[in-house]
């Protein structure tokens, strides 16, 4: 057969056209015309008796010519009958499934390998020092732990500093490049700390965050070799955090000299400047990321601009948008359980008053709408701007809503804040809003011993029969999480006691495993603040006085005496 080339247009008269593309020599039977003959051929029909090639076209779109007998009587005449116009697949979109093709590119074999969830990923930190590594590593470090994937920071100055005491390890001469005996010591410790990380893994660990400048191709290279030579089935993804920004370099710089043990000793002024020097010898030397380096989230002044390459699976359902929502701005979230109803919200004959708060539950709304006042005009004073609207998010209950009433302000209600689908258990006696600061576990295992039994072996996975469990509230408050690292201005969030114990768990930092047993008092607003190295400080102020059972009552909640910040 002969080869002619890409493309299977012919001329429409039997003239002796060429198919486009073909050389003369290539396609010399005379008076060509197109003929009926079997799916993905043509017969092409000459008035000589000699023998007739057939068009073929491949899976490639390849067209062959093959030669055969002119059969003694064909039904065809000039023309293209059944063939389709040649843009109609083109506009439409080819229906053809390509074995070969972009699936055997390098770029799209590396997306085959990277989108299916990897039995473990090291995130491996890059960049100068004081760019807000750590900051990053803290942040995804509490994130990923709160989904459920178990994840461990490992910072390479923490293994320098046990290695080499920090009042030398932690001056600038211990990072010039001509400084044989501490680079060495320098890539001992971080060789120590890849291969723990790597250890991690191997323990079932899914997420090891190596948070170390890896400054150069070669230290990262080294990264990369050490973990594919490994024969480990393990992805490296680098996050490299890039900051130009004069105002958030003094913060972080200062921050750093404030609060690392490299300093200790030394007055600001003294750690400044050291700190100053040492970031020149990094830039020296420094090599930002490359997309021929695989894999990488780019992070540009802890807020403004996120960048990735080769990002897909997990890393781009979660850590991507949870990368783009982090910034160091600080800003207050309050966070409250609904106020008390009239009656129990799950029974049929309630209903019709399952948007009616109880008195203390009227009381609570009021001292709420006092409170996020005061506090609004604390932060917006000491921020020195001006007052932006409040951004509030409730569970879509009754309850939840009217608590925020007394507020004035728009509201956005959302289902991923409602409680606990229990299913088929808890009708009659599990209220939405619960009496107790946990969870009725107690009334459960009496009530279900058989599922307490299995609950108890997985908290957070066990389904409560046609509902959900722990596991699948977390995914649905994920996105409000994200929208709640986003926020620039102050939040409130009124939702329901699980909803509020797994909040609570990720900004305290505590285990996800111990979400279940966390006390959420009532009427209380749990007021969360950002810290500049990527935590949170969590306090809590009682609406009501303490003596207070029905909301009426002539003594002043605390918070009402504390003076002004």
């Amino acid at each position: 057969s002969s080869r002619l080339g890409w493309g299977r247009c012919f001329a429409r008269s039997a003239r002796g056209h060429r198919p486009l593309g073909a050389t003369t020599s290539s396609c010399s039977s005379p008076a060509l015309t197109w003929a009926a003959f079997a799916p993905g051929t043509a017969q092409v029909m000459s008035s000589e008796a000699e023998p007739q090639p057939i068009v073929k076209v491949n899976s490639n779109d390849m067209i062959s010519i093959e030669t055969m007998r002119q059969p003694q009587q064909h039904a065809c005449g000039g023309g293209y009958p059944n063939k389709p116009a040649r843009g109609d697949g083109y506009y439409a979109g080819s229906k053809k499934i390509e074995a070969q093709g972009l699936n055997l590119t390098k770029r799209h074999s590396e997306r085959e390998r990277l989108t299916p969830n990897a039995s473990g990923i090291v995130l491996a930190l890059v960049g100068l020092p004081a760019r807000g590594k750590s900051f990053i590593s803290r942040k995804l470090g509490r994130f990923l732990n709160w989904r459920g994937h178990t994840t461990k920071v490992f910072n390479v100055g923490k293994y320098r500093r046990e290695a080499v005491d920090p009042e030398q390890s932690g001056r600038s001469d211990f990072f010039d490049a001509s400084n044989s005996s501490a680079v060495a010591a320098r890539e001992a410790a971080a060789a120590a700390a890849l291969k723990d990380a790597m250890s991690f893994l191997d323990d079932g660990g899914k997420f090891a965050i190596l948070d170390a400048t890896n400054s150069t191709a070669a230290r990262r290279k080294c990264v990369m070799e050490t973990v594919r030579d490994s024969g480990r089935p393990y992805t490296v993804v680098f996050i490299e955090a890039i900051c130009d920004d004069p105002e958030v370099l003094e913060t972080n710089i200062l921050g750093k000299v404030l609060n690392s043990p490299d300093f200790e000793g030394l007055t600001v002024e003294q750690g400044m400047a050291d700190l100053t020097t040492r970031i020149a010898k990094y830039e020296a030397v420094y090599e930002t990321v490359t997309d021929a380096e695989g894999a990488y989230i780019k992070v540009f002044d802890l807020s403004s601009k996120v960048m990735a390459n080769h990002i897909y699976g997990r890393l781009a359902k979660s850590i991507l948008p949870f990368m783009m929502a982090i910034h160091i701005g600080a800003r207050p979230v309050w966070l409250l359980r609904a106020g008390a109803g009239e009656a129990n919200p799950q029974s049929p004959s309630s209903h019709g008053s399952n948007s009616q708060l109880s008195s203390l539950g009227q009381s609570s709304a009021a001292a709420l709408a006092e409170f996020v006042r005061r506090r609004e005009e604390i932060y917006w004073r000491n921020a020195g701007k001006p007052k932006e609207p409040l951004h509030i998010l409730t569970s879509t209950m009754p309850r939840a809503t009217a608590s925020v009433r007394d507020l004035g302000t728009p509201h956005e209600s959302t289902s991923a804040l409602n409680p606990l689908d229990k299913g088929v258990l808890g009708a009659g006696w599990w209220e939405v809003e619960c009496h107790g600061d946990i969870p009725p576990w107690d009334e459960l295992k009496e009530r279900h011993p058989e599922f307490y039994q299995d609950w108890v072996k997985d908290r957070l996975r066990c389904r409560f029969p046609g509902g959900e469990s722990y596991m699948d509230v977390v995914g649905r408050l994920e996105s409000v999480l994200v929208e709640v690292e986003m926020s620039t201005r102050p939040v409130l969030i009124v939702s329901h006691l699980l909803v509020c114990q797994l909040l609570v768990a990720y900004f305290k930092g505590i285990p996800i495993e111990q979400a279940w047993n966390l006390a959420i008092p009532k009427n209380t607003v749990i007021e969360v603040q950002p810290t500049t190295g990527g935590g949170f400080l969590v306090e809590e102020y009682p609406l009501l006085a303490a003596s207070s059972s029905d909301g009426s009552s002539d003594e002043m909640p605390a918070w009402m005496l504390r003076k002004e910040d």
